[in-house]
């Protein structure tokens, strides 16, 4: 017995699929240190990039977090990596980044609610790292794709001790 989908499914399937390859993309560009080119492409002009504190669960508005980047900030960040002026960047550090489990959660016409799992595995010095963690994306739809407005990266690390500075964009 074959099941075939409905005209509402079908479109369900080919949005994810589009969301799934716009993270994808995003994970290359950020994987190859294509930094201007994400945030010029992929973002909105009032991104907000978190990344909260490892040790805080819940929704605590109030808690100091790891990474909480406005659009200029996130522009200094980026220029401050790609300039060698971030000395545990220099030379920079090889990732190699794995996106799983996407999932759409909320489809709100003008933008969508996105979640995945992510492993960032980061290379250099000597070292080797892996970032474990769930992204929320607040991804506002634009012609056939998308821009970035939110992004916030939950690490599942209780402590960061281990990796040393978050010197990288997750």
């Amino acid at each position: 017995m074959t099941t075939e989908l409905t005209v509402e499914e079908t479109a369900q399937v080919r949005l994810w699929h589009r969301v799934s390859q716009f993270l994808f993309r995003e994970a290359r560009l950020l994987d190859e240190w294509r930094l201007l080119e994400w945030y010029d492409e992929m973002l909105t002009g009032d991104i907000r990039y978190s990344v909260p504190a490892t040790d805080v669960r819940g929704e605590v508005a109030d808690a100091l977090g790891l990474i909480d980047d406005d659009a200029a900030r996130l522009r200094q960040r980026i220029e401050q990596l790609l300039n060698g002026e971030v000395w545990c960047e220099n030379p920079r550090s090889r990732t190699n980044r794995m996106i799983g489990n996407v999932e759409i959660l909320t489809d709100r016409g003008t933008h969508l609610d996105v979640a995945a799992n992510v492993v960032v595995h980061r290379f250099g010095h000597g070292r080797s790292d892996a970032y474990v963690g769930k992204c929320r994306f607040e991804l506002v739809v634009e012609g056939e794709s998308f821009r970035i407005r939110r992004r916030v990266v939950v690490l599942d690390h209780e402590t960061l001790y281990e990796h040393g500075k978050l010197s990288i964009i997750l």
